[in-house]
């Protein structure tokens, strides 16, 4: 296969990178120097550039650090798109012709935001942080599932993520009931924590920590907690507020597909986005309603939030800390399932729940 050069990032190519020649054999991508071999399954391809095309080919090595590999030429990309294995086709192909859509989109925002330059500049002095948080809404789905992706690389190397077992296979077969015609592939996954938390990421992920799980009492107040967090997946809350707090450079970067520049910045903001009243007053109100849609009986979502209510803040500090409770939103909440009672709802039950109970409260031990 034919050679291409790229600037290798990471741990054995060091924070400034270090140029090597690559080529595709089989399904492996090989690395010429250091000499090792990657598997194509493991990549997540990325791409950017404002003043050029860039190409990124990310992985996690053995010890779960993230890697990089940016061919250094057009001509370089041109190799990567040409002789790539076909596992590999389907992302370099949907994310390059995303990238030149989203170029052209965002060039006819910057020549629209030119001819309103005062308009926008009053606007932005006057709620900069909102107008960046509202504009990230218009950034594709392909680009926010991306955003996600990577999102999780840096997630799962903090350690203690499993996508698979009885933990993760309760809150997979709760929250699937609630996710039915989404436009979205949930995954569902579990943290090995003992904070009682739970957060959503771009594109669809849900991180449930067993400190969480083991709070709830039953399948109705992980079905409640779950509810809520997917409406912050629904209605984009979690990827405006990331793209907010990381400001313009960042908008515009992601609006055109090139999110490597802040991909080191998204591990820290997992699990502790702030969500503001309005957003989590949504998620309430349109969580609710999808597990009423579900059938599910929606009394679990107020038994568990007056459960944390009542609790001291300080022994139950992640889902608090950014999911604030307050006695006004626990009574909205009650004024919510008394004006719209479901009496299709029945109670929820789940085959794993008691084999998972089992098992975190071994784990305790």
């Amino acid at each position: 296969m034919t050679p291409f050069q790229a600037l290798l990032t990471g741990p054995e190519g060091g924070c400034a990178g270090t140029a090597v020649s690559a080529h595709f054999f089989g399904s492996h991508l090989a690395i010429d120097a250091p000499g090792h071999h990657v598997d194509v399954a493991q990549l997540v391809v990325s791409v950017g550039g404002v003043d050029g095309p860039e190409l990124f080919l990310n992985w996690l090595d053995d010890e779960g650090r993230q890697a990089s590999l940016k061919p250094l030429t057009a001509g370089d990309i041109a190799i990567v798109l040409q002789e790539a294995p076909p596992a590999l086709q389907p992302q370099l192909q949907g994310l390059w012709g995303e990238r030149r859509r989203n170029r052209r989109q965002v060039s006819g925002w910057l020549a629209g935001l030119t001819g309103a330059a005062v308009v926008a500049g009053a606007l932005l002095w006057w709620q900069g942080g909102h107008a960046v948080g509202a504009l990230a809404g218009w950034i594709p789905l392909s680009t926010e599932k991306q955003l996600g992706e990577l999102a999780l690389s840096q997630v799962r190397a903090q350690g203690g993520i499993h996508d698979s077992g009885v933990a993760q296979q309760t809150v997979q077969d709760i929250g699937s009931k609630l996710t039915v015609g989404s436009r979205y592939q949930y995954r569902w996954l579990v943290k090995q924590d003992d904070t009682v938390n739970a957060f959503a990421m771009p594109g669809g992920i849900i991180v449930v920590h067993t400190g969480l799980l083991r709070q709830a009492a039953d399948p109705e107040e992980l079905a409640g907690v779950l509810a809520h967090e997917v409406q912050h997946v629904e209605q984009r809350h979690s990827l405006r507020q990331m793209i907010s707090s990381l400001g313009w450079g960042a908008l515009v970067g992601v609006s055109i597909g090139d999110i490597s520049a802040v991909a080191a910045m998204l591990a820290h903001q997992a699990g502790t986005l702030y969500f503001s009243r309005d957003m989590e007053e949504e998620a309430d109100r349109l969580g609710l309603l999808a597990l009423q849609r579900a059938q599910i009986h929606p009394d679990g979502m107020l038994r568990f939030f007056q459960k944390l209510d009542d609790k001291d803040k300080a022994s139950v500090p992640g889902w608090i800390s950014s999911h604030p409770q307050t006695a006004t939103r626990a009574q909205q909440i009650r004024s919510l399932i008394a004006a719209t009672p479901c009496h299709a709802c029945v109670p929820l039950s789940s085959q794993h729940w008691q084999a998972m109970q089992a098992l975190l409260a071994a784990a305790e031990q």
